[in-house]
């Protein structure tokens, strides 16, 4: 039909033309005329149907997605070529055309809930790029994107239009990253320069990746690069006064009326409560009127509960810890059928009892003590305030942001540091007792926002040491104490145990966690245990690291020419911040300071005062002089006066090595037997008394009718030192007692005899 159209128009034409052609033309040549146009129509109306069946074939559009980096300059995807919501992606497009195909540009469809197109070329070119951000609501699941191209060819006045399609698939996962916690510690200070607590130093969460969604897929990523933290200071009371609580409340109405005296006392709440902080018997009281006592039958039952935690304000509370019941309410001879209560039952019934904050009593005839142990706590943030530390300036994170975690990067070990300024207020108001974290780390690049929490408690303890060793000399002239400095000091630390302080952390890190790479980023932290040296002259001050749980072999030489050498095992308290001093004296010449406490004819009581200048005293022995070769007394050496021995005063007990066992767990049962030294110093300084007995040997020698006592010191460098001292010499004693005291005494005595009477007879009716 189009072709009939097509011929009828080429005739008219034809017939529109002047008259010469049309009487020059015979019919032969309108023939062939009308083949030959015919032809030059029909050929490329063939032609354009030719190329409209290969459209396809004339337009090609090709496609490559890659990932955008994300804020912090990391790609933007997957391992395994997945997409987290708000990750962001481009799709570079290439269109090749068959020649005399024209580029008419290009369409885009995507689903618009789940992709934003953010950033695209005009669409007009062949080679171009868009870019693409995941919404951060949009769903899990495989999506896809369309990107057409558009061509067209024109023949004459026909145009015909070509289109091709590409499609890229896009699959999103849910951002559900699960973490395991497998150590947390506080770093021991490997820098000995400074006495740093925990509370000082910065702890350590060592995390492991377990992979993303319920699958724990470990080729999709995981980032860290923010933290929350909430926390309080602990401080639990001295329990100075507990030797009260476990005395029982022994009476004499105890056995005349058969009733029980039971107390309940609370310990740690030094603040004004009004709240409930006990039920007895159903009966609530306040914490204002404990302690309670109530008079109850022998061997009768009641119930007891305190209250958990008592509040001072939002930010500061008591919290129960333990009540202590005595005597405590177990019966050895129970029986379970026909065998005996083990001792591990019993002694699991008693730390059952410990620590209940519900209990039942049955009253005894002693009476009764139930003592509640109470925590004082307080929020870390309001110490903060109080020092006018912003809550996100009090812990700092010490380690670099963001973490990336991955299948070949699955550990991170965070570190964090309280502020000094609200440490030093911490350990000014005393909380020292344990410090309490709650963190949460986590991100919210991926739309919805995944945090993971972490407990750690951080107890009060040093790393370090302060060690002063100094060599000191009496000045005559100058009436002082002075510095040796011709004396040189080479001294040595090392642990007296067979086990250091880095072998109990590295087993307590042990027992946390088996996960090799986990302990072998902790180890990392610890240092090393060997021997620590300090030298010098005339004095050193340095700091020691605690290489040791308590005892060390310390090692000196020191002196001018003549060296003196000391062996010894000390101790050395790490759980305070004091000086540890080490003091020498090698003048024999530096004054002893003893004085008279009293003196009577029958006995003398001496009071010495051992300043540090003396070097650290071990013993002090008292003699009777019982000779005088002359009158100058004050100027006898020790080899020229005849000493009768009275009595020796040992300062530091003796020590012995001891190892330690494999089980480190039970170490502290091994330090029974080694010195008892209180103060932070090698030997004994400060003051103590001696008693002195006299005897008929103690005989007036001085023109004043005085008696003589020769008092020697010894310091830990075996240098010795002495003093004389003038006493009242012994005379018999004369047993006056007045009317008045005598008939005290025989009006207490008649007293006691009648109340012990009662007893036994009450006690001897009632068996009866």
């Amino acid at each position: 039909m189009q072709l009939k159209k097509i011929l009828s128009k080429n005739h008219q034409m034809l017939i529109s033309k002047s008259g010469r052609w049309r009487h020059k033309l015979n019919s032969k040549g309108v023939a062939f005329l009308l083949v030959l146009l015919t032809v030059s129509f029909v050929l490329p109306f063939f032609s354009a149907l030719s190329a409209q069946n290969v459209a396809q074939g004339e337009i090609e559009v090709n496609l490559t997605v890659s990932a955008l980096l994300d804020k912090y300059g990391r790609p933007a995807v997957n391992e395994d070529d997945t997409f987290y919501p708000c990750d962001r992606f481009e799709i570079t497009y290439s269109t090749k055309l068959a020649r005399d195909i024209e580029f008419e540009g290009l369409d885009i469809s995507y689903d618009r809930a789940i992709f934003n197109l953010f950033d695209n070329t005009d669409l007009v070119s062949q080679i171009g790029a868009c870019s693409f951000e995941i919404m951060s609501l949009a769903s899990a699941g495989t999506y896809t994107i369309h990107v057409t191209a558009y061509g067209s060819r024109t023949a004459g006045n026909e145009t015909v239009t070509y289109a091709a399609t590409a499609t890229v698939t896009i699959q999103i996962v849910a951002y559900d990253p699960h973490f395991t916690l497998t150590l947390a510690y506080t770093i021991p200070s490997t820098d000995s320069s400074s006495c740093r607590s925990s509370f000082e130093q910065p702890f350590a969460l060592i995390l492991r990746y377990e992979g993303n969604g319920p699958d724990g897929n470990l080729r999709q990523r995981a980032v860290i690069d923010d933290y929350d933290w909430e926390g309080y200071a602990q401080k639990i009371p001295e329990l100075d006064n507990m030797q009260q609580t476990l005395t029982p409340n022994l009476t004499v109405s105890s056995f005349l009326n058969q009733t029980s005296n039971t107390q309940f006392l609370r310990q740690g709440v030094d603040a004004k409560i009004s709240q409930p902080a006990l039920m007895v018997d159903g009966k609530s009281f306040a914490n204002d009127e404990l302690p309670l006592s109530f008079f109850w039958e022998t061997n009768t039952n009641h119930t007891y509960t305190w209250t958990q935690a008592l509040p001072v304000s939002e930010a500061e509370w008591f919290e129960w810890q333990a009540s202590i019941v005595f005597p405590p309410q177990i019966n050895p001879n129970t029986q379970q059928g026909n065998q005996s209560v083990s001792q591990e039952d019993l002694q699991n019934q008693l730390i059952e009892q410990i620590n209940a904050l519900n209990g039942n009593l049955t009253t005894t005839p002693f009476g009764n003590t139930v003592t509640a142990i109470y925590a004082h706590n307080k929020n870390i943030a309001s110490l903060a305030k109080e020092t006018s530390v912003d809550k996100n300036q009090t812990l700092n994170c010490l380690t670099d942001e963001p973490l990336y975690f991955t299948e070949q990067n699955r550990y991170a070990k965070l570190q964090y540091q309280l502020n000094p300024t609200v440490t030093k207020e911490i350990t000014t108001q005393n909380f020292t007792s344990n410090l309490h974290y709650n963190l949460t780390v986590g991100c919210d690049l991926f739309g919805v926002p995944r945090y993971f929490e972490a407990n750690f408690t951080c107890e009060y303890e040093f790393f370090s040491k302060q060690i002063n060793a100094t060599a000191y000399k009496w000045s005559p002239t100058l009436q002082n104490w002075t510095i040796d400095n011709t004396v040189a000091i080479d001294a040595t630390f090392e642990s007296a145990l067979n086990i250091t302080t880095t072998d109990i952390l590295r087993s307590t890190l042990e027992e946390q966690t088996t996960d090799p790479t986990a302990l072998q980023m902790a180890t990392e932290d610890l240092y090393d245990s060997g021997i620590q040296r300090v030298t010098g002259t005339g004095s050193i001050e340095t700091y020691l690291k605690r290489t040791s749980p308590l005892y060390y072999n310390l090692n000196v030489q020191a002196g001018n020419q003549q060296k003196v050498t000391l062996q010894k095992t000390i101790q050395i308290n790490f759980q305070n911040n004091n000086t540890y001093n080490l003091p020498l004296n090698f003048n024999p010449n530096s004054p002893l300071q003893i004085t008279t406490l009293s003196d009577s004819p029958q006995n003398t009581i001496l009071n010495i005062d051992a300043p540090t200048e003396l070097g650290g005293l071990t013993n002090i022995t008292v003699y009777q002089i019982t000779n005088l070769p002359n009158e100058n007394w004050n100027t006898l050496q020790k080899n020229q006066l005849d000493l009768k021995w009275l009595k020796t005063l040992e300062l530091t007990l003796p020590q012995e090595q001891v190892q330690m066992p494999p089980s480190h767990e039970q170490f502290y049962q091994y330090y029974q037997g080694y010195s008892a030294i209180l103060e932070d110093i090698l030997g004994f300084s400060g003051q103590t008394q001696i008693p002195i007995q006299k005897d008929q040997t103690t005989i007036a020698l001085t023109s004043s009718s005085e008696a003589l006592l020769y008092v020697e010191a010894t310091n830990v460098w075996g240098t010795t030192f002495h003093q004389i001292i003038t006493v009242q010499p012994y005379t018999t004693p004369s047993w006056n007692i007045p009317l008045n005291q005598a008939t005290l005494y025989l009006i207490t005595l008649i007293t006691i005899a009648i109340i012990v009477s009662l007893i036994t007879y009450y006690i001897k009716t009632i068996q009866k």
